[in-house]
């Protein structure tokens, strides 16, 4: 499974919360692009090439490393998979990734993220 080379850069720069926050917002911008590119990326697929690739895989490896972070520094639930994290993220993305929904998504990724915060 690739990783994303950016999970252990805001893992170090951050708290395991807030670093989880600011990779849900560099997926976001992710997320944005490829809708932008899909026309492209339908035309890559008809020929028959996976223009996704490795991506998925990418994308479940980061949630699960900040995940696994986050639940460690005891910030975040346990009872929540990266699984579902990650299912979270799609329906957030599928709802919300052309740029003039951007504050619906940050409204949604924070609703999120704050349902993630560990209960008292």
């Amino acid at each position: 499974m690739r990783r994303d080379h950016r999970v252990p850069v805001v893992l170090a720069q951050q708290p395991p919360h807030e670093a989880l926050r600011a990779w849900t917002r560099l997926f976001l911008d992710y997320v944005t692009a490829k809708f932008g590119m899909a026309d492209a990326l339908r035309a890559i697929a008809a020929t028959g090439g996976n223009p996704y690739g490795h991506s998925r895989d990418m994308i479940q490896a980061a949630i699960t490393t900040l995940m696994d972070a986050c639940a460690a520094a005891g910030t975040i639930r346990t009872d929540i998979s990266p699984t579902d994290m990650g299912a979270a993220l799609e329906g957030i993305a599928v709802t919300s990734a052309m740029p003039e929904h951007r504050e619906r998504a940050e409204r949604l990724l924070d609703l999120t993220l704050d349902g993630l915060r560990a209960r008292s």
